[in-house]
């Protein structure tokens, strides 16, 4: 067992509260990404959990056993930095047997896991060579190696990929996947990068200002975020947030601003929803579902609403457009061909069967 438990755990410097009351339960062999701003203490309750910060409240177990007072070496734990922490002065070899050597296990035992992790890693061939000899990626290899070989219950990954450049980033985000599809060890896996959490977690916990704001599988977060602080952090470019009215017309209920009256769909209009007829909501849409008349040539009318282009950024396979809608910005991700310029009144279109809808005071998602 490899399970990862906190209850209720507190972490505070002085009077500030870095994290606040959280629980996560973490499955044998699952692999959890926690993600959120800078600041929000993804990176203080990961060093909780390595027992290299002290838990002010609150419990942690790994495998079934208390850790709040076990050292860091006795929590059959390996972490992974994002400087990556190799020695200078050792080669690749002994960067990666140091920890097998302070453990006493046996030289042949050392060798062989050696070996077999730097094959694994393609870094066979790198064995003699210093940490300044080799490029980030190979570093980057080298202190999963590492951890690799002292085979511990848990993984601990510190924004490992951070320092990488954007291929190498991608490249290295699909190899840490296989890479736990093979050893199917428990991993935690801290990032600011929605990307990344959205690849590589089989659940997310989102963080913010110390508290996890919703934890569940990528889809889930996706399609179904519990706040706008979620909906507009998961997603690129994020959701679109307008402020509007729920509105009734013919019995139909719309969301409606001065720039637009689109319908809600009838399975979203919830009693819940028609508890806010008449109220202010913030009318939450993603850049993926706002489409052109030219996309979807005979939209329903009360799914359009029109808007002027004021920046187009073509990036090769998809065109985002930022818009104008009275005094409201629209963001629009649309497939590349479609002819759209600086200056133009664009017909937009919703897919209104992807929309959100969130009370404006709390924050939280009514649908």
């Amino acid at each position: 067992m490899a399970e990862v438990i906190l209850k209720e755990v507190t972490k505070k410097f002085g009077n500030f509260v870095a994290v606040n009351k959280i629980n996560l339960e973490v499955k044998d062999g699952e692999f959890v990404v926690l993600v959120g701003p800078s600041g929000c203490g993804k990176t203080t309750t990961l060093r909780m959990i390595a027992g290299l910060e002290e838990v002010t409240e609150g419990e942690i177990y790994i495998g079934g056993k208390l850790v709040n007072d076990v050292p860091p070496k006795d929590r059959d734990i390996a972490m992974v930095f994002q400087n990556y922490a190799l020695y200078p002065h050792m080669d690749v070899y002994n960067n990666m047997a140091f920890g097998l050597k302070l453990r006493k296990v046996p030289k042949k035992e050392i060798d062989r896991r050696v070996r077999e992790v730097a094959k694994m890693l393609g870094i066979e061939d790198k064995l003699r060579a210093k940490p300044r000899e080799l490029s980030g990626g190979q570093r980057q290899r080298v202190a999963l190696g590492r951890a690799i070989v002292r085979n511990p219950k848990v993984f601990l990954f510190d924004e490992p990929l951070s320092n990488l450049d954007a291929k190498l980033r991608v490249r290295m985000r699909a190899e840490l996947a296989e890479l736990h599809q093979r050893l199917k060890t428990t991993s935690i896996y801290v990032t600011h990068d929605q990307v990344e959490a959205m690849t590589l977690g089989h659940r997310i916990a989102v963080m913010n200002a110390g508290v996890i704001l919703q934890y569940a599988d990528p889809q889930s977060i996706y399609n179904n975020p519990t706040n706008m602080f979620v909906a507009g952090f998961i997603g690129s470019p994020p959701m679109n947030f307008l402020r509007a009215r729920v509105t009734e017309s013919d019995g139909k209920l719309y969301v409606e601003n001065p720039g637009l009256k689109l319908l809600i769909p009838e399975e979203k209009a919830t009693p819940e929803v028609r508890s806010y007829l008449g109220r202010e909501v913030v009318f939450g849409i993603r850049p993926e579902d706002i489409r052109t008349t030219e996309m979807v040539p005979e939209p329903a009318p009360e799914t359009t609403f029109t808007a002027r282009v004021r920046v187009r950024e073509l990036l090769g396979d998809e065109l985002i457009v930022y818009a104008d809608c009275a005094d409201q910005e629209i963001i629009a991700k649309l497939d590349p061909h479609v002819h759209v310029n600086v200056g133009d009144e664009v017909t937009f279109v919703a897919m209104m069967e992807h929309m959100h809808l969130f009370d404006p005071e709390t924050e939280k998602a009514i649908i």
